[in-house]
């Protein structure tokens, strides 16, 4: 049956994750998969007991239940975000965010500025508005700041979508200087910034995890951040936090589109978070992400070390790993899935054509045992030289 003739012509053009398009492959117990960013369910807490819960069959507010946005509020308020519950949006995960913030200021007269590359999902969601997306060339410090300038005076952006905070997929931390100058530079041009934080607690060095949003005098901003990576992911809980003016449209937004977030989901986070363990909890988190992260820069470093270029990441859950010249990210993955091992080629993490599309891996630590990593890290280093 052809249904190409109901189709928008956004959803037509519509194309697949490839993380998705991969996570068969990943759910199969003999894959090692270095592919998709899921946390480890070892290190997940267990749910909360169902009779501390509060009763949530009935329908709920649109924005959230007020018991979580307290908690939400709180916890921003800790990274220097100060608001009211008003201004705190629960969502279905934080992709869920970029959905209602892209139906809210994006259409196919609007362009949107991201990082070179950015978080692909992302990409996703702002292409099905039909909005134009420019990247940026970025660095170990972040967006180029002068690059950014030139984007904006250029293409006169709708806004600027940013993950500071071991960026989605290279891995970076922006310095603080470098979040001072777009913060300043958003003002100066009165440019909205949308603030992505899902990775912040995932942190494993001493750097500043200074949200931009704080910086701005000025500008319009939205911050958000989700549970997905230091929680329970199947949940899909994340939030936005924004300057007064978007409260009321974000809303009306989450009303049109799913009426509210679920009601026992929320429940369970508010009760862990006010029982007092997530602290210990993401102790216990960091240290157990820190060791498989040195596992695999070690691994890289003797197996690879002479042919691949990385960074060791401060936090997050992915290197990004810069192949050989004339070595292909799509030939790395089909040679090394059939050593049954699962890697993320980077190719959709350029919006914009790019000659460096094609040369470069993410691979993630975070699933996987130590001892894992290094059978995983051989057979990509046997495959990454046959092709070289």
């Amino acid at each position: 049956m052809d249904i190409s003739h109901l189709l928008t012509s956004h959803s037509r053009n519509m194309e697949a994750s490839l993380v998705r398009e991969l996570l068969h492959y990943s759910q199969q117990p003999d894959i090692l998969s270095l592919a998709g960013g899921l946390p480890d369910e070892n290190v997940m807490p267990a749910y909360p007991r169902l009779e501390l819960l509060t009763d949530s069959r009935q329908y709920g507010p649109s924005e959230g239940e007020k018991d979580l946005r307290e908690c939400i509020v709180s916890i921003v308020a800790g990274r220097g975000i100060e608001t009211s519950t008003d201004n705190v949006l629960v969502t279905n995960g934080s992709q869920q965010g970029l959905d209602i913030v892209s139906r809210l200021i994006l259409d196919e007269n609007s362009t949107i500025l991201t990082e070179q590359p950015t978080y692909l999902a992302a990409c996703q969601v702002f292409k099905l508005q039909g909005a134009n997306i420019q990247d940026v060339v970025s660095d170990k410090e972040g967006m180029s700041v002068s690059a950014l300038r030139d984007a904006i005076e250029k293409y006169h952006p709708k806004a600027v979508y940013l993950i500071p905070n071991f960026q989605n997929p290279a891995g970076q931390c922006y310095s603080l200087e470098r979040r001072r100058e777009i913060a300043a530079l958003l003002d100066e041009k009165n440019i909205l910034l949308i603030e992505d934080d899902p990775y912040r607690d995932l942190c494993y060095d001493n750097v500043d995890l200074t949200p931009i949003s704080t910086l701005i005098k000025q500008a319009p901003w939205l911050y958000m951040g989700s549970f997905s990576k230091v929680l329970w992911p199947g949940l899909r809980t994340g939030y936005i936090v924004s300057c007064d003016a978007f409260s009321p449209y974000l809303v009306k937004v989450k009303q049109a589109v799913d009426l509210h977030t679920n009601r026992l989901s929320q429940s369970m986070i508010t009760q862990f978070f006010k029982s007092g363990q997530y602290p210990d909890h993401v102790i216990q988190l960091q240290k157990a992400y820190k060791e498989k992260r040195d596992v695999m820069a070690d691994a890289l470093n003797t197996q690879l070390g002479d042919l691949v270029e990385f960074s060791l990441p401060a936090g997050g859950m992915f290197f990004w790993v810069k192949l050989p010249e004339g070595v292909s990210s799509q030939r790395v993955l089909t040679e090394a899935l059939k050593g049954k091992v699962l890697v993320l080629p980077g190719t959709p993490f350029f919006p914009c054509n790019s000659p460096l599309d094609d040369s470069f891996l993410r691979l993630s630590f975070a699933r996987v045992s130590p001892e894992q990593i290094h059978q995983a890290i051989a057979v990509l280093a046997k495959v990454v030289r046959q092709l070289s």
